[in-house]
């Protein structure tokens, strides 16, 4: 051939570069559209580590198209999905080792890789893989293992980071989470913002889940917070917002558990504006007379069962005293108790000491004062007072005034025979600023079967199926020809008072106190 080129090229030079250039343009006629018998050269198969880096790649961006990358594209999809899921916003890096290429008739192969998790929170999670190869005819797939995402990964389990939340938080009595709408609305936002951030630091955790099994493999413990005890009880919550909803006056309702003094109720209607039942200030009326009663058994004027007047009208210094159109020539005081007789409790308030009647209601907890968490209080107030002013105040009038918050310590102190000290928020105790001692027990236990007379024969009679109430009604004047209605008691460990306004008379607060007690 070489010697027929150059004889070629010897007899015309000018077809020798035609000639080269012949050769050189069949290449490239070879190549070209217009050969169409000429083949395309066939597409080599993807390498391991092509494929490999594919699916690193889409891993957790494009589960689907990574899973169809594996031997078992349904499983795979499964596993790289929720661990997509499970690693919330976790970023997903691997760089592969470098390898060899497999021999030509190799069918399996192995590739390393490093992968790091970079977390919401910045921490990184590292470790090390191994990526199985598997060649079917001339295409190589990653053979599908749970490991390939993490060493310890198995079937049905899944990688997942989660905040590990610190142990703190404002819990209602019966252990849940406070929720805003169980608590009166101002309630909430005063215990809310006293209270402040308890949760202290989150920590953080990744692991293996599977199941409600789950296996750290790296996190931070969170720095514990404060645990806050709300001790208002729903169910009482509601039944006391139900049963002042339900009159069209305005009304208010506190409960306390009579042996802790714990706070377990404070509801008010839409009606009862301006004010709210923890400083709410009315004359408290005969409900006044468990502490003159108590006052007046301690300073031995009187003892339960001695027989007492009780005219229907009487004038005591310079005061014109009426009872509600009733009156007895004589009568035992417990019963003078029971049917609220003003005119006995008028005599007996004008031969107190000026001190006397101040003095017993600190030791009920009336005028006395905590700082409590949660809620700004005020019991109440009974100035001491001579005269005219002491028989007034001695059945509520006068210048004695009283919050429902004031006269359920009362209540409290009665049934419990204990110095109260009213919570609100298990943990942070109240701090007393001018508190009493309890009154005497030679006291308490005539008084509290006083009470329960008032309801199993006295003005409160209509309550009288209610098991183990005791208590004492009140009609307080409050100038205009209007009047308030109370009562105030206990039933075996849960005190209370319920306060009506303009009511007329006490009757509307026993109503609300049978829906209570009963709801």
């Amino acid at each position: 051939m070489e010697q027929k080129t150059r004889r070629w090229i010897l007899i015309s030079g000018a077809l020798a570069t035609t000639a080269v250039l012949g050769v050189a343009g069949a290449l490239l006629w070879g190549s070209g559209p217009a050969d169409s018998t000429e083949q395309q050269p066939k597409k080599q198969p993807d390498s391991p580590a092509q494929v490999a880096q594919s699916f690193v790649n889409k891993a957790f961006t494009d589960p689907t198209a990574a899973g169809q990358l594996t031997d078992a594209p349904d499983q795979a999809i499964k596993v790289l999905a929720a661990t997509k899921s499970g690693m919330e916003s976790s970023a997903y890096q691997a760089g592969l080792a470098p390898v060899q290429p497999p021999s030509a008739d190799a069918t399996t192969t192995e590739i390393a890789a490093s992968v790091t998790w970079t977390m919401p929170n910045s921490a990184l999670l590292k470790y090390d893989i191994k990526i199985p190869m598997q060649r079917t005819a001339d295409t190589w797939k990653i053979h599908w293992t749970p490991a390939v995402i993490h060493p310890q990964l198995t079937e049905g389990a899944t990688l997942v980071y989660r905040k590990a939340l610190a142990d703190g938080a404002l819990l209602g009595r019966d252990g849940k989470p406070l929720v805003e709408g169980t608590i009166p609305d101002g309630l909430y936002k005063t215990i809310t913002g006293q209270a402040g951030d308890l949760k202290g630091k989150e920590g953080w955790e990744v692991g293996i889940a599977n199941g409600t099994a789950f296996t750290q493999l790296d996190g931070k413990k969170p720095e514990p917070g404060e645990k806050i005890t709300v001790t208002i009880d729903p169910a009482r919550q509601a039944a006391a917002q139900a049963a002042v909803d339900a009159l069209p006056q305005g009304a208010a309702i506190v409960a306390i558990e009579a042996n802790t003094s714990e706070i377990l109720a404070v509801a008010q209607n839409k009606t009862l504006t301006g004010t709210n039942p923890f400083v709410g200030r009315y004359a408290p009326g005969s409900t006044l007379k468990i502490v003159t009663a108590a006052a007046a058994l301690n300073a031995g004027l009187v003892q339960p069962n001695a027989a007492v007047a009780c005219p229907a009208e009487a004038t005591i210094g310079t005061r014109r005293i009426k009872n509600a159109d009733f009156g007895y020539d004589s009568l035992p005081f417990h019963t003078a108790f029971a049917v609220s007789c003003n005119t006995t409790f008028g005599e007996l308030g004008s031969k107190l000491p000026p001190n006397a009647l101040p003095d017993m209601a600190k030791r009920f907890g009336l005028g006395a004062d905590w700082t409590i968490a949660g809620a700004d209080t005020n019991t109440g107030k009974v100035p001491p007072a001579t005269g005219d002013q002491q028989v007034e105040n001695s059945f509520g009038q006068g210048n004695v005034v009283a919050s429902p918050f004031g006269m359920a310590l009362v209540a409290a102190t009665a049934a419990s025979g204990k110095t109260p000290s009213p919570t609100l928020m298990r943990g942070k105790p109240p701090v007393p600023n001018d508190v009493a001692a309890a009154p005497p027990q030679s006291v308490l236990q005539p008084l509290r079967q006083m009470m329960r007379e008032v309801v199993t024969g006295g003005t409160a009679k209509q309550l009288a199926g209610i098991p183990g109430l005791a208590g004492k009604t009140g009609t307080a004047e409050a100038g205009g020809g209007s009047a308030h209605g109370w009562f105030v008691g206990y039933q075996n460990n849960v005190a209370f008072a319920v306060f009506v306004e303009n009511a007329g008379s006490s009757q509307s607060a026993l109503t609300a106190t049978a829906a209570f007690l009963k709801g």
